[in-house]
């Protein structure tokens, strides 16, 4: 489990960074964030095949990890290519999609935690769920404003995993408590 609480404030961490990063120049900042964003997603696609492959032991969770790390490579490449010209929707419901899952999934890993600030999480969670269906909703604007409805998803997907660094239980010392 500090495994997991780690991977949170990490990319919480990350994910606050690139966000604020974006948000101060969207336009210019444009090429660096679809870089890393690009470089990032095909680097975890990778690893997750290479996980499928070797590391996963039954045949179906195989096939799951495999096919799983080639669509997160598939959305690093169109990224790393970053021609907005071309498929510019595609990569708006790409992100839009992965944060609305990323959102969703955090909140149902946070609902039964007893600490108060658990609301504040499951509120952004819901804004970035909103900004997401907006954005899928209405494909032209969603085009038009990529860049401010990214930075905001990602700043509050951030500061989410953040928190969630804060709000899962180490259990470690609950085992030791019990």
């Amino acid at each position: 489990m500090k495994k997991e609480r780690l991977k949170f404030l990490f990319q919480g961490i990350l994910l606050l960074i690139l966000g604020m990063l974006f948000m101060s120049n969207p336009v210019r900042q444009r090429v660096i964030f679809l870089t890393v964003i690009g470089v990032t997603f095909t680097i975890i696609g990778i690893v997750t095949v290479i996980d499928g492959i070797f590391m996963t032991k039954e045949t179906k969770y195989k096939i799951v990890r495999i096919f799983e790390g080639l669509l997160i490579s598939a959305i690093g490449v169109v990224f790393f290519l970053r021609n907005p010209a071309r498929g510019a929707f595609l990569v708006v419901s790409l992100v839009v999609i992965m944060l609305m899952i990323l959102a969703v999934t955090n909140t149902l890993a946070i609902f039964k935690s007893e600490n108060n600030l658990k609301w504040v999480a499951i509120v952004l969670n819901i804004l970035v769920v909103w900004f997401g269906i907006l954005s899928l909703f209405d494909p032209q604007l969603a085009v038009a404003i990529f860049y401010w409805t990214v930075s905001f998803q990602l700043i509050f997907t951030g500061v989410n995993n953040v928190m969630m660094y804060f709000l899962i239980p180490d259990l470690e010392n609950f085992e030791q408590e019990t």
